[in-house]
């Protein structure tokens, strides 16, 4: 088996670019394929609100159900608490042996700040996403040379977009997928 990739979040709500850039780290690292797993608390978001778990989980699989080698984990929700991404990265590796960590370049920026980066590097290849390759230079931390860096698509979408337009009463087409659009407004989320 190939490489599975772990791509984490809170995913409040999934969108269009989120999935732009998966398929598109899927194909560069030819991965078998992509785990996304929400978080249930994310340890440098403690101070932010999120939706519901469970509709956060249900976007995400509604967003992934027509690609057979995406697919979602419940773990750090079902486990509750913080989720610590080394804890996720243990319980994958008793199903998979070979695991990439998808990150964005903003993440990168704070790895130091991750519970225990230095386990993460022995447990998965961390991959990062970046927009632009040449500013790689213009920012390095001492992870910087322990990473894969590819360089994805320019897609210019925010969760906290969305959310705002929704409350405004915005349409949201052609930035999530029109499943998780028609879940948003039959749940009434974002109100």
């Amino acid at each position: 088996m190939k490489a599975v990739g772990i791509f984490g979040g809170s995913f409040d709500p999934i969108h269009i670019g989120h999935l732009i850039t998966i398929q598109y780290v899927l194909e560069k690292r030819n991965l078998d394929k992509i785990i996304f797993i929400p978080s249930h608390i994310s340890p440098l978001k403690t101070d932010k609100q999120t939706t519901e778990d469970i509709h956060r989980l249900n976007m995400v699989n509604l967003a992934i159900e027509s690609f057979p080698y995406f697919q979602s984990s419940d773990y750090e929700i079902r486990k509750g608490n913080i989720s610590y991404t080394l804890n996720t990265l243990n319980e994958i590796k008793k199903t998979y042996n070979n695991i990439e960590l998808i990150i964005g370049f903003d993440n990168l920026i704070v790895f130091d700040k991750w519970n225990k980066p230095d386990e993460i590097l022995k447990l998965a290849k961390v991959v990062v996403m970046k927009r632009n390759i040449d500013m790689l230079t213009e920012i390095k931390t001492k992870y910087f040379d322990s990473v894969v860096v590819i360089d994805t698509p320019n897609i210019e979408i925010s969760s906290t977009e969305i959310r705002e337009r929704v409350k405004k009463g915005l349409p949201i087409d052609f930035l999530v997928p029109e499943k998780v659009k028609e879940y948003i407004s039959k749940q009434g989320l974002y109100k």
